[in-house]
């Protein structure tokens, strides 16, 4: 017989039945705003330390410019020339808005191919601007 008063079984699933419930959800603005706050400084700090420990720590001195001792490329990212062989386009400043979105386009999918970082991406992009692009950069 179903009883209409009675609440719904649950699975209990196996792999978490040593797991506490999660925690209640907030029900001010202030409790929003406080578990934001926790939740966002706990995640910031977990980039940061995979940031660090993917980059060989703080005291990884950049003795040869490219972070390694060994004169060799770092595991991520690319050199200006690996860059410029993938035949990335200049930007001139002319043809308008349209023309800056495609060339934003080609050159986004040109750092995807060449795997540069972003910091790099900024430094080689500027690196493309020509004419009219390259004054405005230089203001």
């Amino acid at each position: 017989m179903f009883c209409q008063n009675m609440a719904p079984r649950r699975a209990v699933n196996a792999r978490n039945g040593d797991q506490l419930p999660p925690p209640p959800l907030p029900r001010t603005a202030e409790e929003l705003n406080a578990l934001l706050e926790e939740r966002i400084s706990a995640a910031i700090a977990q980039y940061e330390a995979n940031r660090t420990q993917d980059s060989g720590g703080p005291s990884n001195a950049r003795r040869n410019g490219h972070g390694d001792s060994s004169g060799g490329n770092v595991a991520q990212g690319c050199t200006f020339k690996q860059f410029l062989d993938c035949k990335p386009m200049n930007y001139d400043g002319a043809g308008g808005a349209v023309a800056f979105v495609r060339w934003t386009e080609k050159t986004e999918a040109t750092f995807r191919m060449s795997k540069c970082t972003a910091d790099q991406q900024v430094i080689f992009a500027t690196g493309l601007f020509v004419d009219e692009a390259l004054t405005w950069w230089n203001l």
